[in-house]
Parts: C-alpha cells; sequence; structure tokens
C-alpha cells in the first residue's frame, strides 16, 4: 500500500503533468479551447498507474486548465467532471489482462474500454458545454464530435497501449501502480482481512 507522501506527490505530479499536456494541444487547437488531444493519453494510463490519487490530480490539472487555460473561470468544474468520467470509466472498465496488452484480443479489449469512456466524456463534455457555460450551439457540437473523437480515439489507442507494456514494470518496481480498479479492490480486502486478523 502507498503512504500518504506518495499519494500526494502521485496527486500533484499527474496534476501537473495534465495541465501542461492540455496546454501543449492548446496551443496546436481553436484559440483558448481544446477538447483533450494529449490529455487522453493521461486518462489511459494515469487510471492503471496510480488509482485514487491520479484521479484527484487528473481533476484539479483539468480544473486548472478549464479555469485558466480555456479561461472559462468557475465553470472549470466542467473539465474536471469530464476528466473524472474518462478516468472513472477507464479504471472500471478495463480488466487485468486488457491492461497488460499482451494479446491481440486483450489490446480490443483495452481500446474498446478507451472508445467507451472517450464516447461517455466526450459526450458530455459537448452536451455540458451547449448549456451552461453555452459555448457551443447543439449543431456545433454534433458537427464537432465525431472528428474530434476520432482524433482522440487514435492517438489513445496508438500510445497508450505502449507506454503501459514500457512503463508499468518499472512503476511496479517503485511501488507505485495501482492496477486495474479490481486489482485495487482486491488488495485492498486482502489488506483489511489481514488487518481484522
Amino acid at each position: 500500500m502507498m503512504n500518504t507522501t506518495k499519494r500526494v506527490a502521485i496527486m500533484a505530479i499527474t496534476a501537473a503533468l495534465y495541465t501542461a499536456f492540455f496546454a501543449l494541444s492548446l496551443m496546436v487547437t481553436l484559440p483558448n479551447f481544446t477538447l483533450l488531444y494529449l490529455p487522453i493519453i493521461l486518462l489511459g494510463v494515469f487510471p492503471i498507474w496510480f488509482g485514487w490519487s491520479g484521479l484527484v490530480g487528473s481533476m484539479i490539472g483539468g480544473f486548472i486548465v478549464g479555469a485558466f487555460g480555456e479561461q472559462l473561470y468557475f465553470f472549470g468544474w466542467v473539465e474536471a467532471i469530464c476528466a473524472l468520467i474518462i478516468y472513472g470509466l477507464n479504471w472500471l472498465l478495463i480488466a487485468r489482462n486488457a491492461a497488460e496488452a499482451k494479446t491481440k484480443k486483450s489490446l480490443v479489449m483495452l481500446i474498446g474500454a478507451y472508445a467507451l469512456s472517450l464516447f461517455v466524456g466526450l459526450g458530455y463534455l459537448l452536451w455540458q458545454e451547449t448549456f451552461l457555460p453555452a459555448l457551443w450551439t447543439p449543431e456545433v457540437a454534433l458537427s464537432v464530435f465525431v472528428p474530434t473523437y476520432a482524433l482522440n480515439i487514435v492517438i489513445a489507442a496508438i500510445i497508450c497501449p505502449a507506454l503501459i507494456r514500457t512503463l508499468s514494470p518499472k512503476l511496479r518496481s517503485w511501488g507505485m501502480y495501482s492496477g486495474t480498479f479490481d486489482e485495487w479492490r482486491n488488495r485492498k480486502k486482502v489488506v483489511n482481512g489481514q488487518e481484522n486478523s
């Protein structure tokens, strides 16, 4: 199990990385606005690596870039909720054998989880922003959805499995690997069972 110092460090690092990746995406998109792009990489790997700590860091990073990078100010929470949705779904949906992405079947399962979480998260983001803070009309949101979804899923499908295979063993050796939600829950049960006995 991770200690509190390590959890806080992970939150700070994930928030900083999320903010930096989002800032890089802002440089190549619409003025002061982006719909994920580089942060989708982090939302694809952080759930497996960092669990709850990474979720909190990603939400903080999402709020920072929404509030200050996209100049949504108070409405930066919209980006934080989008990060919560995509991160949470990835963490819940990715199975252990899919997270390792060693076979074609596991790779397809991993990309399927990414596709579903991105669909729901991006759909929420565009829907929310048509009403509050009313950045889009529904027609514009629909026209933006397909190309944005396609770009993000290609980025996630290519980069995330490679990062997971490459960096997961190192993070495990450092004691910073959370694993899928099922792995985390099973470890928690074992630890609680040992404490009770």
